[in-house]
């Protein structure tokens, strides 16, 4: 709604408001309520008087009648004002706008057109509402809207809350599952005076009392693993854990985990428990083993197929990966098959096949299936296996080429774990960002005994974007991380044309890459440049913003990047189609913005002189 003329709302509702104090008449009155029906038990009330409370979404008013939908946690019914049952106070009818929130009293009856009606007798404002609540709910810029104003898009938008109640669904599922198998949930701390149990980034602090650092967990493995030593054999918890790390659409700083560690078993067994688990989870939510998730039917039912680490990059790239112990040997293979990664900042031999597998394997894993035996120098805490020292006794499962969740055999030989972190702490001196530290106290707590225990981490926000089917990860967390507000809506000077409007004329597959796509693009110069993508929401003609090589864009991280002439698998990509975060409209960052087609005749100009129109 244009600024002007929300103010001049906002004055009608203000001056509405006033008019009900002059009235001597509470606008936010505290009554209890506490026996009122719900809508849902009012619908099923024919002939009978209810009390209910919630919120107008509607009202249409004729003469000395009005008519208004109220709606509740259980749905909505329409209210029946008149003038021959309310008397005097029908003139306060007047004074009720969209969102104001009521309590209404009356007989429950059908009208001609045979909806379920009340027909009230007495009602009273509860909460006045100052401020309109949209009328339409759609579109990029409104898209940034539903996430940083949560509280308007679960208002106006029934299919958001029912992603909602079905996350609590979800976590309240898998909580009874674990209770009822005998796990115990537990707390451990958020502030950590050593980060560890994952391979990220931590967001530091620092405590004035104690003056030290400290930092917000990526993890709570280690804790809960000490608990084991302490004598716990089966345990879990819901933890909030935080990553200072990129934006993505599976992606965010804060997420819910749940983890539990099991004493006396192996991972074999969490593979049958996790099928289990989930079989359970997805009949209590869904009533069925299968979801759909963008488009694909999954099917979860038991059992999940299975595929070793090793077979899952032979079979796709016939590199054998147990043949490989050096660095020197990882790039050979990749290079005498023609595979072309990105290894920036990629430090080590173990990152470097987590670098193959997620990039060329990963995402054409679709059916529910697990990875198993990853090699032992990818996850630092995982324990060997007895018949293959060099891989860990360890499994992912993957569905529509994401990571749903991870668990192994723990780690509880301390030798072993000291000096697999002093690897990590070598990595971390070459540069690795996310390199492990040493934290001597778990080493000491590992020297007094731990039983041999699996473990189990997944991420519920995840798991809940394939149950209901949302395809970023923003929306089944109620208030996502966002980039600051004032910094989102303002214009943002793009430096000196170095982003252009541009015309996409061909577009033709990566012929080393079967999820890139090669572009030509017009920008009114000599010729069309080439630009290398992995986004698919445009096509032929479409008009797009181009970041030409020296434009510096924003991140989703907050940072921002420039724009430089690069290959990408063996082929040239001289500039960068834009995403609306890219070009400060929105917070979008999963498609590119394709701009409106009146711009036609300005192909090769400046994006700002046309930003806002």
């Amino acid at each position: 709604m244009p600024t002007t003329k929300l103010n001049e709302v906002q004055k009608q509702r203000l001056l509405k408001l006033q008019q009900i104090k002059d009235l001597q008449l509470n606008p936010y009155p505290q009554p209890d309520l506490s026996s009122k029906d719900t809508v849902q038990k009012a619908l099923e009330s024919l002939g009978k008087k209810v009390l209910i409370a919630g919120r107008i979404l509607s009202l249409r008013g004729h003469g000395n009648i009005l008519f208004a939908d109220l709606h509740d946690k259980t749905g909505k019914i329409q209210l029946f004002f008149e003038q021959k049952t309310l008397a005097d106070k029908m003139s306060i009818t007047k004074l009720l706008d969209l969102g104001d929130i009521i309590s209404a009293q009356g007989e429950v009856f059908a009208t001609q057109a045979g909806e379920t009606t009340i027909r009230v007798s007495e009602f009273q404002i509860l909460t006045k509402n100052i401020r309109p609540l949209p009328e339409k709910w759609h579109g990029l810029k409104d898209i940034e809207e539903r996430y940083r104003q949560r509280y308007v898009d679960l208002i106006v938008n029934p299919d958001s809350r029912k992603v909602f109640q079905t996350r609590t669904k979800i976590l309240s599922s898998m909580r009874r599952f674990l209770d009822d198998h005998g796990f115990m949930e537990v707390e451990t701390p958020i502030l950590q005076p050593i980060y560890g149990g994952a391979s990220a980034k931590p967001f530091i602090t620092h405590h004035n009392t104690l003056d030290m650092d400290m930092y917000l967990r990526i993890s709570d493995e280690l804790y809960l693993k000490r608990l084991m030593v302490g004598g716990f054999e089966k345990v879990y918890e819901v933890s909030k854990d935080f990553r200072n790390e990129g934006v993505s659409r599976f992606h965010n700083p804060e997420f819910t985990q749940i983890e539990f560690y099991w004493a006396y078993v192996d991972y074999e067994v969490l593979m049958k428990f996790t099928e289990e688990l989930i079989n359970y989870v997805l009949q209590n939510v869904t009533g069925s083993n299968q979801v759909t998730y963008q488009g694909k039917i999954l099917d979860f039912t038991p059992p999940f197929k299975r595929l070793t680490f090793r077979d899952a990059i032979f079979d796709k790239t016939s590199i054998d990966i147990d043949k490989i112990t050096t660095e020197d040997q990882f790039h050979q293979a990749i290079s005498q098959n023609k595979i072309k990664l990105d290894l920036d900042g990629v430090f080590g031999i173990g990152a470097f096949f987590d670098a193959l597998y997620k990039q060329e394997i990963r995402p054409h894993i679709i059916d529910p299936t697990y990875i198993t035996d990853y090699p032992a120098s990818m996850i630092a805490l995982a324990k060997r296996k007895d018949d293959d020292p060099n891989k860990i006794a360890s499994f992912q499962l993957l569905a529509q080429g994401t990571e749903l969740l991870k668990a192994y055999n723990e780690l509880n030989d301390p030798k072993d774990q000291h000096d697999r972190w002093l690897e990590e702490e070598a990595l971390s001196k070459k540069g690795a960002e996310t390199a492990m530290q040493m934290d001597h106290d778990y080493i000491r707590a590992l020297e007094y005994g731990m039983p041999p225990t699996a473990g189990w981490g997944m991420g519920i926000d995840r798991f809940t974007q394939f149950v209901t089917d949302q395809a970023t990860i923003k929306d089944v967390i109620l208030f996502p991380a966002m980039r600051a507000e004032s910094e989102a809506t303002s214009s943002t000077k793009i430096s000196d044309s170095k982003i252009i409007i541009g015309q996409v004329k061909s577009i033709d597959q990566h012929p080393n890459a079967d999820k890139l796509i090669i572009c030509q693009v017009d920008i009114s110069a000599s010729k069309p440049l080439q630009i290398i993508t992995g986004v698919r929401n445009f096509k032929v003609e479409d008009l797009v913003a181009i970041a030409m090589p020296g434009a510096v864009v924003p991140t989703p991280d907050g940072g921002t990047q420039k724009i430089k002439k690069t290959k990408l698998r063996g082929e040239i990509t001289e500039a960068m189609m834009c995403s609306p975060l890219e070009i400060g409209v929105s917070e979008n960052h999963d498609s590119i913005h394709v701009l409106d087609e009146s711009l036609a005749n300005h192909i090769g100009e400046d994006i700002n002189l046309y930003l806002n129109k």
